[in-house]
């Protein structure tokens, strides 16, 4: 593609040049700027053309044709309308700019109507016998930085068609490009996921336009009513929302503490004490997912990651309380060690 690329562009400069040394006028160079021009708008449209799904990009184009066949109708008809002002402005300036104006907007939205319109055509809609009991996956910018919905996606868990809307795409596009490190990282992060996502052939993931009149929530949750998709979001605003229009909704939180181990009494955990306990030679620590553990005569190990003993569990509205006491003889397991959930088989 780059060797075309060059190839093209080479031959843009090598015409421009034959014509300014055949006629190094003011008018060659008007035109040399143009197509100059022109050349940098193909090359912007060739990498929006690479981002996005091929059936839209052909229905776009489809969409442009009509849009410029229906502006060359429409000027043909007026110009046999037998209206006064039509007659005078004839030949002039004005006349030029109005029918620029009348094609490039006719091709504009025959182009926009074309994208939005791709894949609810039949024309463009690839065969699969089970595609009806497929499901659709609506993917926010969050869920893709999470990077979660990536490995769900590499898994067979995960059965169904996912699609990234394309504000989602610009919005990571804007965070790479970023001046703040973390902003840029997250950008990175997310686009880094959605490269993953269509780099796997066994499901299908589309970018598709979405529209964002009444805002994005709507539009994302409108979406998900007239295409039968689930929303994956950790948007707690979208997630309210879409409970009360009665709209699925996939929160992976939600999924990875479903799937998290049950703890029960005598189980072993490994957890690092950071922090002195309420009372007397306690000491506290906390799983992955938050979860406080009290472990009992450990307050001189506070820096150490130690394997304990649940003794008790405690249920309360931040979660479980663990209760725990050293197991074995408590040797340090390394400060750098990550902690884990339970052990026990």
């Amino acid at each position: 593609m780059t060797y075309l690329r060059l190839v093209f562009v080479a031959l843009v400069v090598l015409f421009g040049a034959a014509a300014l040394l055949e006629e190094p006028n003011v008018s060659t160079y008007l035109v040399i700027v143009s197509g100059a021009l022109m050349l940098l708008i193909t090359v912007l449209l060739e990498a929006r053309i690479r981002q996005g799904d091929p059936r839209q990009v052909l229905a776009g184009g489809i969409g442009l044709i009509l849009g410029i066949l229906l502006a060359s109708s429409l000027l043909a008809v007026i110009g046999r309308l037998p209206i006064p002002f039509i007659a005078e402005i004839r030949g002039t300036q004005v006349a030029v700019f109005g029918i620029l104006l009348l094609v490039l907007v006719c091709a504009y939205l025959g182009a926009v109507t074309g994208r939005a319109v791709a894949l609810d055509l039949t024309l463009f809609r690839q065969a699969d016998p089970e595609a009806g009991r497929r499901a659709r996956y609506l993917v926010g910018e969050k869920s893709l930085i999470d990077g979660r919905i990536v490995k769900l996606a590499e898994s067979p868990l995960l059965a169904g068609e996912i699609v990234i809307p394309r504000f989602v795409v610009d919005q990571l596009n804007e965070m790479m490009a970023s001046h703040i490190p973390i902003e840029r990282f997250r950008g990175e992060r997310g686009l880094d996921g959605l490269k993953r996502l269509q780099q796997n052939r066994t499901r299908p993931v589309f970018i598709r336009e979405l529209d964002l009149l009444h805002g994005e929530i709507e539009g994302v949750l409108d979406y998900a009513v007239q295409h039968d998709a689930r929303v994956v979001t950790h948007n707690e605003a979208m997630i309210e929302e879409a409970k009360r229009r009665g709209i699925p909704i996939v929160n992976l939180n939600d999924v990875a503490t479903m799937l998290e181990p049950e703890i029960l009494s005598g189980d072993e955990l490994v957890v690092r004490l950071v922090k002195q306990g309420k009372e007397k030679e306690q000491a506290v620590g906390y799983l992955d997912n938050g979860n406080m553990v009290v472990v009992e005569d450990s307050r001189d190990d506070i820096g150490k990651t130690l394997r304990v003993a649940v003794t008790g569990l405690h249920e309360t509205r931040a979660g479980t309380l663990i209760f725990a006491k050293k197991s074995g003889e408590g040797a340090d397991l390394g400060s750098g060690a990550a902690m884990s959930g339970a052990n026990s088989p």
